[in-house]
């Protein structure tokens, strides 16, 4: 999802290092899968150099001017971290997109691949939220691209100033349409815009770990929200990953997470 040329913006140009601490052992089989999959993600992070170049291929994929229901609950984090390429260690910032499940508890649904590194202590993970940048600590997360979701608390549940999204522990079936929302950047590093914005499209097929769609998110929303509207309600029911191999975009849903909800 980066530039391999910009060592601030790129974070899947060196991120196969075998440096790199993980929660999970991962067998030869899943390295393998993991580094397709990371290739897929320069498609779906942030701070991808080639947001500028690339126009939209989704024509349905629509700018929040405003944030109305559903759409308020789905929050940018920005992630500092350490990560190593080889014996040399080196800064990324990940600006990934999230949503607020539990306001009271400050819980709030991304991607692994967000927080993939060695945290940085002296600037901890952030949300903006209530017009500033809350503090965030990470409370669990798959530790893998094939379990590639995440789980953070806003240090102080108070300041959340948005109403949490209702989800549903629920597969969708290969026909159904989903609604996918994240942040997006245009422009330049320093000089960029930052954009909510949302598409449809439809559930394509299952895998062991992800739920493939035939969205077209070019410049990503990598930890955004994947929902299902009926009778003008939306819940949410998965966390965007990454790019498939096909063009469209895999989804971590919900139900793989059952272990860490109640039934809604």
């Amino acid at each position: 999802m980066k530039n391999p040329s910009d060592q601030h913006s790129d974070r899947r140009g060196q991120r196969e290092s075998p440096g790199q601490n993980r929660v999970n052992a991962e067998s030869a089989a899943t390295v393998v899968m993991r580094r397709h999959a990371l290739v897929a993600c320069f498609f779906l992070v942030f701070t991808c150099q080639q947001a500028t170049a690339n126009p939209t291929k989704n024509l349905s994929q629509e700018i929040l001017r405003a944030t109305p229901y559903p759409y308020a609950a789905i929050v940018r984090l920005n992630i500092p971290l350490q990560r190593f390429h080889g014996a040399n260690a080196y800064h990324v910032t990940e600006d990934c997109s999230g949503t607020l499940v539990d306001r009271n508890k400050g819980m709030i649904l991304t991607a692994w691949h967000c927080f993939d590194g060695k945290m940085d202590l002296t600037q901890p993970p952030k949300v903006w939220l209530n017009g500033a940048w809350q503090e965030l600590r990470l409370g669990a997360h798959g530790g893998g691209m094939n379990h590639d979701w995440a789980i953070a608390y806003l240090v102080d549940p108070s300041v959340a100033d948005v109403s949490a999204m209702p989800f549903a522990l629920t597969d969708l079936a290969p026909g159904r349409s989903v609604t996918m929302s994240g942040y997006q950047r245009s422009g330049l590093k320093a000089d960029a815009i930052w954009s909510k914005i949302a598409t449809t499209c439809t559930v394509t097929q299952h895998s062991a770990s992800w739920v493939e769609t035939d969205c077209e998110l070019n410049t990503g929303a990598s930890g955004g929200a994947v929902m299902s509207m009926k009778g003008g309600q939306a819940k949410l029911v998965g966390i965007i990953s990454a790019r498939a191999a096909t063009g469209g975009v895999w989804y971590v849903p919900l139900s793989r997470l059952s272990a860490y909800f109640s039934p809604p």
